[in-house]
């Protein structure tokens, strides 16, 4: 499917500052292995500076840069150069002025989005204009000369809308984590610092998310470079991480000091045990990576495997199964415990049958020990004289005791008449806790 924007508003970046000797703002560096050289690009030229020696073998002042000069890409082995905002491409000609060699008219949509080129084959992803994001993952196509979008499997994963994000291929995969992505607010303006780790497969055609990022603290980024299998991470407070995101580790060097010479936004470059710089000074060094790594200071995860859905998944099956053991304890507690009913007393699965008077005195007793003389009270008929009525009294506390050693097969009485520690000459009457402990 062909990719046609069309232009509706100019949105601005800002691009990096830092000025060379020849006060000449850097850009970016290029590796040109075939001819062992250094592509450095400024905001007026293009220099290429010999590896064996950093001297500079030739230069071009490009007579049409724009505000922002487009970046700098090798295809085939054909110098490029690709606007940073939208979808031109251009080439240098004779007169050293650049002139449009694709058919695109995208332009203001790509901004922050990340290039690269995938067996000659020029790559992007991400990217903001108009005020949104785009997950977009596009190529050109040398045929028509314009921008195409990549096939994406239907049952893949969607990946979150992003720019300003570290991007680059290993084998047949694109991984890329950390710059910005939306807010859950939903306001087109806002965006949110996006902590997953992504993977593309080429083969597969499906995005896959890695899991969430650990290790914050590379956050900012001061520039990066590639090494094997492995990314150099380099941030603002000049420690430098290596990242092996196969094996999902993360690796932190002990600070070099030549590492605070380092141009912020500009990438190094390796090649052969060396790392090509640009210094603060405004020229191209290199350092042995050895130097730079010689001194680990801590090895550990990179991301966290487990996403968020799983993590839901695993909280709510661990909710559920806390759920089921509360009920269930609940339920064997409730079932050794005695229940008072409005017409008897229920102990497991056993009930006996009690009056109404029985339930009163049980009800009484509960909350608090009583004195024993409320029960007298409870139960007393008038017509009866004294002795008869504590007889009466008596015969309830016993009959109450015996059928709840009926009911639960514990022979201590379930109320206990005793002394009260308070006069001697009253009795009180409570219920055994130690014993039968509390009712239901």
């Amino acid at each position: 499917m062909k990719l046609l924007l069309k232009l509706l508003l100019f949105f601005p970046i800002i691009s990096f500052s830092q000025s060379d000797i020849n006060n000449q703002s850097p850009e970016n560096i290029l590796l040109d292995s075939i001819n062992k050289q250094l592509i450095y690009q400024t905001n007026t030229s293009i220099y290429r500076i010999s590896l064996s020696n950093l001297k500079t073998t030739s230069s071009v002042r490009i007579k049409n840069y724009n505000a922002v000069p487009p970046k700098i890409i090798l295809k085939n082995n054909k110098l490029l150069f690709l606007h940073q905002r939208g979808g031109d491409i251009f080439e240098l000609n004779s007169n050293d002025s650049l002139y449009k060699t694709d058919n695109s008219d995208i332009v203001n949509f790509f901004i922050g989005s990340n290039q690269f080129v995938r067996k000659d084959t020029i790559f992007r992803h991400g990217g903001y204009g108009y005020w949104t994001l785009s997950n977009f993952l596009i190529y050109f196509e040398d045929l028509t000369k314009e921008w195409q979008s990549y096939p994406i499997s239907e049952d893949s994963e969607i990946p979150p809308v992003i720019n300003e994000q570290i991007g680059f291929t290993l084998n047949n995969s694109y991984y890329f984590f950390g710059g910005n992505s939306l807010d859950e607010k939903g306001a087109r303006t806002l965006t949110k610092k996006n902590n997953e780790i992504w993977e593309f497969n080429f083969n597969t055609k499906k995005w896959k998310k890695l899991g969430d990022i650990l290790r914050n603290l590379i956050f900012p980024i001061h520039s990066s470079f590639k090494i094997d299998s492995n990314l150099f991470l380099l941030n603002k407070q000049n420690k430098l991480f290596k990242i092996d995101v196969v094996n999902n580790s993360i690796t932190e060097y002990k600070i070099a000091p030549i590492l605070y010479q380092f141009v912020s936004g500009i990438d190094p470059i390796y090649y052969k045990d060396f790392v090509y710089f640009l210094s603060d000074k405004g020229k191209i060094n290199k350092i042995a990576l050895s130097k730079l790594t010689k001194e680990t200071k801590v090895i550990t995860k990179f991301y966290d495997t487990q996403n968020i859905t799983e993590k839901i998944i695993l909280a709510s099956v661990f909710i559920i199964i806390s759920f089921v053991i509360f009920f269930l304890a609940k339920r064997y507690a409730n079932a050794k415990t005695i229940k008072l009913l409005d017409n008897g007393v229920r102990f497991k699965n056993k009930f006996i049958e009690l009056d109404s008077l029985s339930i009163a005195i049980i009800k009484m007793v509960e909350p608090q020990d009583i004195e024993l003389s409320k029960v007298y009270n409870l139960v007393k008929k008038d017509h009866l004289s004294k002795i008869q009525n504590e007889r009466i009294k008596n015969q309830y506390v016993d009959q109450i005791n015996l059928q709840l050693t009926v009911l639960t097969g514990i022979k201590e009485d379930f109320l206990i008449v005793s002394k009260s520690n308070f006069d001697k000459r009253y009795k009180i009457i409570r219920l055994n806790r130690a014993v039968y402990g509390n009712l239901l």
